[in-house]
C-alpha cells in the first residue's frame, strides 16, 4: 500500500520536475546557500560529518550543506529530480552523492549518518509516520540527529481571502487521510496554475504527531520551535505576523542508550 502511494507520487513528480530547477549551478559555485540560519544553528558543527538529505528535489540544500565541508548524500524519489541535481553538482564543482530512492524504503547501504535532513514540503509526502521514524532512527549513528524544517500545518489548512480574512480549507487533524490541496498556493511548484498537472497524494502531519513518532522510534527531542513568515500569508495584512508559518524539529539518537546495549552482561 505504501509503495503504491509513493510510486504514484514518483510518476507525478517526474512530470513536473523540469519546472522546478531551483538555483543555477553558478549560485553554488559562487558560494551561495539556500539553508536558513536557524537550520545551520540547530545542526551545530557538521564539518567532516555525513549528512543524508531526504526528498532533496533538484539538490539545492544538499549542495548548500556540501559547501560547509559535509559529506552529503541526497535522495529523491524522482529520477528526473536526481538527474537535475547531478547535473547541477557537476556544473558547480561541488561533489554530492545523489541517489534515486524512496525515503520510505531506503537501500540498506544508506546508513551511519550524523545528520538526516528534511525541508520545505518533504514530510507531507510521508504516508506513515511510524514507519518513517523507524527508518530514520535506524540510519543514524549514535549521537546523530534528524533535523526537519517545514511549513507549519496551520499554514497548510488556512487560505487567505483578504486583509484579516482567512478560511479553513483543510483538516488540521486529517493525519493519514490525504489532503485535498484545495488552495492553489499549497500545490508544488510546477503544479500551481497548471490545469494539466498530475495528481498527488499528500498528508498534513501536526508537529505533535511527528514528535511522538520520533520519540516512539527511540529518539530524544532536542529542539522544537515555531516561527512566523508573514510573506507566506500574502494579502492577510499585519495579522500575518501573528500566525505560525514554519517549524523546526531536531531529535537525536541516544549515545548512552546505544552504548548500554553493547555492554556484555
Amino acid at each position: 500500500m505504501l509503495h503504491d502511494i509513493t510510486e504514484s507520487n514518483r510518476a507525478s513528480w517526474n512530470q513536473i520536475h523540469n519546472a522546478r530547477p531551483g538555483e543555477p549551478a553558478s549560485y553554488f559555485a559562487n558560494g551561495g546557500s539556500t539553508l536558513e540560519p536557524d537550520e545551520i544553528a540547530a545542526a551545530g558543527s557538521v564539518q567532516g560529518r555525513r549528512v543524508l538529505h531526504l526528498a532533496c528535489s533538484c539538490g539545492d540544500e544538499a549542495l548548500s550543506w556540501a559547501q560547509v565541508g559535509v559529506e552529503v548524500t541526497g535522495v529523491d524519489i524522482s529520477e528526473v529530480a536526481i538527474a537535475m541535481a547531478r547535473s547541477k553538482s557537476l556544473a558547480a564543482g561541488i561533489p554530492v552523492d545523489f541517489r534515486r530512492a524512496d525515503m520510505m524504503d531506503l537501500p540498506a547501504s544508506l546508513t551511519g549518518f550524523d545528520l538526516i535532513y528534511l525541508s520545505w514540503g518533504a514530510i507531507c509526502w510521508v504516508p506513515d509516520l511510524t514507519v518513517f521514524a523507524t527508518v530514520i532512527a535506524d540510519r543514524l549513528t549514535p549521537g546523530g540527529s534528524v533535523l526537519i524544517s517545514e511549513h507549519h500545518p496551520v499554514w497548510e489548512v488556512l487560505t487567505v481571502q483578504g486583509p484579516n480574512h482567512l478560511t479553513v480549507t483543510e483538516d488540521y487533524f486529517a493525519r493519514s487521510t490525504p489532503c485535498a490541496r484545495a488552495d492553489n498556493a499549497k500545490l508544488p511548484t510546477g503544479a500551481r496554475d497548471n490545469p494539466d498537472a498530475p495528481s498527488f497524494t499528500a498528508y498534513i502531519w501536526t508537529p505533535s504527531d511527528i514528535i511522538t513518532a520520533l520519540l516512539s522510534a527511540g529518539l530524544t527531542l532536542t529542539a522544537f520551535h515555531e516561527s512566523p513568515a508573514p510573506e507566506m500569508y500574502a494579502g492577510l495584512g499585519p495579522a500575518a505576523a501573528h500566525l505560525p508559518a514554519t517549524y523546526l524539529i531536531k531529535a537525536t539518537r541516544n549515545v548512552s542508550h546505544e552504548t548500554s546495549q553493547q555492554v556484555p552482561k
